[in-house]
């Protein structure tokens, strides 16, 4: 016990001496250092993947104009640079080229919070995209409310969120307890699920491997907390995708295989069924893709139920630990037996619902749902982000090519 406490107590006194020293860099590097006032930072699931709102507003971007400087960090660039696209720069995330990158670009975008130790100097711009607009869980200062000594480096420091809807709004505040501007046109990610391109479609599929005749059921659980902290796989064993498979062909008549992706928190999921009918997509990076492709998702408490359901396919919530859930991992923003969503918590009440889907109207039950989050997305938001980015781009590039910090 003595031990496990002197092990932690040194890793806490590391990592707060690397936070000093890395704030205390970027701060020489703001002193010394001009500002590149076409550099544009971004980083997704705090350097993890090449996804989300941050990447669909980096590919806009690029359209909208090829001469900004675009930079990405990741925990392990070495494996990201045949992922990405060639005109991007990466680095490692952490690293002093990050400490360097940040310093000195003009515009940051995330999706998670920041590190403690990126010090943003008076003429940055941060943009916070957030990872989940119309979500269940509690988050943040929501959950576990910070004193005003220890509060989120986002509540002071950002320049723009993003909001697909009124709750998104809410929350934004609450969470975050931010004051600042929010741009409430949509989010960028969900873009490609307002106006569903068949051709993007059958890309991905193709890019998959995917049989075009046949129909895809995404089942994709959120995380629990005791998956990511030993770092073993999340078991899903109560939920028997051969049944689920079996009734959606016997009530639709059609050919179906299932798509199971794990949270990007833990490192799989464990219990599934060796079948040519079921395929692990958990490597692909960017969930708004296999949204896009799937004919139907079912989740437990995951903020994508809140994006698919603008695809006006149908949408099953399958919790079967909802009580287990409550009492070790989150607590919810609302009561979700009050809520327009199709919910089972038996495999007993699933097979019902999925022999029931020809009888029930699913863009009806999508359109109660974003009507239950006052959804405001409007497909183009990936181009309004990019508007306002590239105006202040301009606007700080006027009459200088290099700008002081």
């Amino acid at each position: 016990m003595h031990l496990q406490y002197f092990v932690r107590r040194k890793r806490e006194k590391a990592m707060f001496n690397s936070i000093k020293l890395k704030l205390g860099l970027m701060h020489l590097v703001h002193a010394m250092l001009p500002l590149n006032p076409r550099k544009v930072v971004f980083c997704s699931f705090s350097g993890g993947s090449y996804s989300d709102n941050p990447k669909a507003i980096s590919e806009h971007l690029h359209v909208m104009d090829p001469s900004i400087e675009q930079i990405w960090l990741f925990n392990n660039p070495e494996q990201k640079r045949t992922l990405v696209p060639s005109y991007l720069k990466i680095a490692k995330r952490w690293s002093l080229r990050a400490v360097y990158e940040l310093a000195t670009a003009r515009i940051w975008v995330f999706n998670d919070t920041q590190p403690y130790w990126a010090y943003k100097g008076k003429n940055q711009i941060y943009i916070q995209t957030w990872h989940g607009d119309r979500g269940f869980k509690k988050i943040l200062n929501d959950c576990n409310p910070r004193s005003k000594k220890n509060q989120l480096p986002e509540t002071t420091t950002c320049d723009l969120t993003l909001a697909g809807s009124d709750f998104a709004e809410s929350v934004f505040r609450s969470a975050f307890r931010y004051t600042g501007e929010i741009l409430k046109t949509g989010t960028p990610r969900n873009d490609k699920l307002v106006h569903i391109d068949k051709e993007s479609v059958n890309q991905t599929k193709r890019m998959l491997s995917f049989d075009p005749e046949v129909k895809y059921i995404l089942y994709a659980p959120t995380l629990r907390r005791k998956a990511t902290h030993s770092k073993e796989n999340q078991e899903v064993q109560e939920f028997d995708m051969i049944a689920v498979l079996d009734a959606l062909e016997h009530s639709t008549g059609v050919k179906w295989n299932m798509l199971v992706r794990a949270h990007n928190k833990v490192i799989g999921l464990g219990g599934i069924p060796e079948s040519t009918r079921i395929i692990n997509v958990s490597s692909h990076e960017d969930m708004a893709d296999l949204l896009q492709i799937a004919d139907i998702l079912i989740t437990d408490y995951s903020s994508s139920a809140g994006d698919f359901a603008l695809t006006k396919r149908p949408l099953i919530l399958f919790q079967d630990d909802r009580e287990s859930y409550l009492a070790h991992d989150r607590a919810f923003y609302f009561d979700l037996d009050n809520s327009p969503f199709w919910i089972a918590q038996t495999q007993a009440e699933l097979i019902s619902i999925l022999k029931d889907l020809p009888h029930r109207d699913s863009k009806e039950n999508c359109e109660q749902i974003l009507d239950f989050y006052k959804t405001r997305e409007t497909g183009q938001a990936s181009e309004d982000v990019c508007r306002f980015i590239v105006r202040k781009l301009d606007y700080y590039s006027i009459g200088s090519s290099q700008v002081s910090n």
